[in-house]
């Protein structure tokens, strides 16, 4: 009801339908059924972000890696203390957009968001033989854990961890990453060497959406807590705020995403 309603074109079909659309399916692992979205794709989160700054240096936008913050003045222009730096930056306006230590920065500001880390995991492995690999994704909706094909690559991703740290690794998230992955694509990656494991902060608040658009404060405007939708609101987000810096009117209603339902 969930996708018809969103209009989100998909198929309910039987376990011979799913075997002919991803053939390497292991054929030993009891299948029902499965929802096929015939419009859904796969995309490489890095590759996307790395070709996107490349897109913006080239309209004259310029990025400043490895620099901590110390603090943010908020006034008219905006200033950035910059760890080691002996005057601040100034700017027209500064968006807050950097996942979990945006709460700290926040804080002497007066304001406090109930920000917290959901981690997820993920493992990557080279494929060995294309044939024995998904075609494309494939989501296990018992595990809530989704294989992916990128390139060269499988991917095996989930989990939601809350609380803890990101160089903590829980082994039964990663041992549940490959019991899926042996059941359904036993023969897809090579998992004796050049395996990847990675785990990472979705930082969520309580109530679900985000944090988008204006602080409360001159100059400072809010990006935050997209939880494990970051990616698929980013460009969404990127462009009501974009319209707001400019004093255009958003094309989609924002009204409950602003920062006041936390005071």
């Amino acid at each position: 009801a969930v996708l018809r309603e969103a209009g989100v074109a998909f198929h309910e079909i039987s376990a011979e339908e799913a075997r002919q659309i991803e053939p390497a399916l292991h054929p030993a692992t009891p299948l029902a059924g499965a929802i096929h979205l015939p419009q859904d794709e796969v995309g490489n989160c890095r590759q996307f972000a790395v070709i996107l700054r490349d897109a913006a240096e080239q309209l004259g936008a310029r990025f400043a890696f490895n620099t901590a913050v110390d603090r943010i003045d908020t006034a008219s222009p905006a200033r950035l203390w910059i760890a080691g730096e002996p005057a601040p930056l100034a700017f027209d306006a500064v968006v807050m957009c950097a996942g979990l230590p945006s709460a700290e920065l926040l804080r002497p500001l007066g304001i406090r968001l109930p920000l917290r880390p959901v981690y997820g995991y993920s493992v990557s492995a080279h494929i060995p033989e294309p044939v024995h690999a998904p075609r494309s994704g494939v989501m296990d909706e018992r595990f809530k854990v989704s294989i992916t094909r990128l390139g060269q690559r499988v991917r095996v991703a989930g989990s939601a961890e809350i609380g803890g740290s990101a160089v903590e690794i829980n082994d039964a998230a990663i041992q549940t990453l490959y019991k899926v992955l042996q059941d359904w694509f036993p023969s897809a990656g090579r998992l004796s060497s050049g395996v990847q494991v990675w785990k990472g902060a979705r930082p969520m608040l309580p109530d679900g959406p985000p944090v988008l658009g204006m602080s409360g404060l001159p100059g400072l405007w809010l990006n935050l807590g997209h939880g494990s939708s970051g990616w698929a609101l980013a460009c969404g987000s990127a462009r009501v705020l974009a319209d707001q810096l400019a004093g255009r009117e958003p094309a989609i209603d924002v009204e409950g995403l602003g920062v006041l339902r936390f005071r």
